[in-house]
């Protein structure tokens, strides 16, 4: 499939990326900012990564619940963003 047929597809099923990239960006900076003020200097940006792809998928669904994917996604991401929590990275 083509960029061009994959960028119909996706505008087809959660509406135009002009915009919903903006509204998911501005969901993710508070999600951020309320990140790093609740965590202060131990943020943990794999658990923040896995929260914004929760955004991601809420948003979508928000947009066309009928979706198959949308609610796999979103326990899958929040897993994910779970099992961060209990990862250590060691410092080298």
């Amino acid at each position: 499939m083509s960029d061009k047929k994959i960028i119909e597809d996706r505008a087809s099923k959660y509406g135009c990326p002009k915009d919903f990239f903006p509204r998911y960006g501005q969901m993710c900076e508070i999600l951020r900012t309320h990140a790093v003020q609740g965590q202060k200097d131990k943020l943990n940006l794999a658990h923040l990564k896995g929260l914004e792809m929760v955004l991601l998928k809420c948003l979508r669904s928000a947009w066309n619940p009928s979706t198959e994917d949308n609610f796999p996604d979103l326990r899958n991401y929040g897993s994910i963003a779970e099992m961060q929590v209990n990862l250590e990275v060691k410092d080298k």
